[in-house]
């Protein structure tokens, strides 16, 4: 039976509590699928199966060298990758498909071996890395299937690398309505604003600390509460986060990590979902669990945003502004009718296109497009995890 191989990068812990992005992805995509996992390591909290999952050995290494790793001739880069993943491709069969989460230059040497060994390659973009790839990567990688988080991303691919050959497609991410569903009605006085996810720069969390400094000088009252850490199971104080704290007014508070349910009952106790991104956010899973969870949400119109919000549910305004920001947030926090009615119309668009059953079936399709059908899977025998 054929079988596909997830390919998690390096920095990718399989967690639910130190993991990212995309570790998220692939515990809610393929949690009742039969597709194995490969990642540097993993815990129990995803509750994942042994023979579901497959550590690298010395995947983890790679991970402090990658910046220096990406940017290295193909010359050397080739041989380099290869020796990583021979103990990976001595699992592959032919047939298998072994499809790579974000790592381009890891997807172009596995492609250079992938037909001498009867093994299908995929590449699933969650950012913008593919378009920094040079020109052996992309020679190698033209005939690959990538899929893309959005069609943001998609066409800024395409725009730098019109010669591709393989199909695409996008493949939305989604939520888990399990943890990220509505509660009570909120009716809180003042009403509280929140955002989660990365207390990075790119992220904007300093624009949204601006906004409630404008919202406090202009008598309005409101709440805002920043959940997250400076990465991923993360909770070192790095200088922008210090420099959040100094900023800060006493409307706001920064609440520290929290991830899975500890960040939903969070949600369902706020009013307005904020993501004040400054760069071109693909496709961000913060909004969509704000979403599920009948909140309206305030957004940079950048990236990927506009497709999440493409049929309501929220507001977007132009990035790295915080005026235009503040009077966002105030025409929600002053209308209490737009809000509830804003948070209805969010769920509805969740329920309808965010659910993560939604997703597998556009995953499932793209396979079938390419002549491979998700039932034909079978899991590995045996202890996968075992290195």
């Amino acid at each position: 039976m054929r079988r596909i191989f997830h390919l998690l990068d390096e920095q990718e812990v399989f967690s639910d509590h130190a993991g990212g992005a995309i570790s998220r992805w692939a515990a809610n995509m393929l949690r009742n699928g039969p597709e194995i996992i490969v990642c540097p390591s993993y815990d129990s909290s995803w509750g994942f199966p042994a023979e579901r999952l497959y550590v690298l050995p010395k995947w983890s290494w790679t991970d402090p060298v990658h910046p220096l790793l990406y940017r290295l001739p193909w010359f050397l880069q080739r041989p380099i990758y290869l020796a990583v993943f021979a103990p990976l491709l001595e699992k592959l069969r032919p047939g298998d498909i072994l499809y790579v989460h974000n790592r381009p230059e890891c997807a172009a040497v596995l492609a250079t071996v992938a037909r001498q060994r009867g093994f299908t390659l995929m590449l699933h973009m969650h950012n913008s890395h593919l378009i920094r790839a040079n020109r052996h990567q992309k020679a190698a990688l033209r005939n690959t299937p990538i899929v893309f988080v959005s069609e943001y991303l998609r066409a800024e691919c395409q725009a730098a690398w019109p010669d591709h050959q393989a199909p695409t497609c996008v493949v939305y991410n989604g939520a888990d309505d399990t943890i990220f569903h509505s509660g009570a009605p909120r009716r809180q006085s003042p009403p509280e604003i929140i955002f989660t996810g990365r207390l990075i720069p790119i992220k904007g969390v300093h624009i949204l600390v601006e906004a409630m400094r404008l919202l406090e000088s202009r008598g309005v009252q409101a709440r805002c509460t920043i959940v997250g850490g400076s990465g991923f199971g993360n909770r070192r104080k790095t200088f922008y986060v210090r420099k959040l704290e100094a900023g800060k007014c006493a409307n706001t508070t920064l609440a520290g990590y929290r991830t899975g349910s500890a960040v939903a009952e969070l949600l369902r106790d706020a009013d307005i979902y904020c993501l004040p991104s400054v760069w071109k956010d693909p496709f961000p899973l913060s909004v969509l669990e704000a979403l599920a969870t009948g909140m309206p949400v305030v957004a940079s119109n950048t990236g990927g945003i506009p497709e999440e919000l493409a049929w309501g549910g929220g507001l977007m305004v132009e990035p790295n502004n915080p005026k235009l920001l503040a009077d966002a947030l105030e025409s929600l926090i002053q209308n209490p009718g737009m809000r509830e009615r804003m948070g209805a119309e969010a769920l509805v668009v969740f329920k309808e296109h965010f659910l993560w059953s939604t997703v597998r079936k556009q995953y499932e399709s793209f396979l079938a497009q390419l002549g491979f059908s998700a039932s034909e899977q079978q899991a590995a025998p045996g202890k996968m995890a075992s290195q």
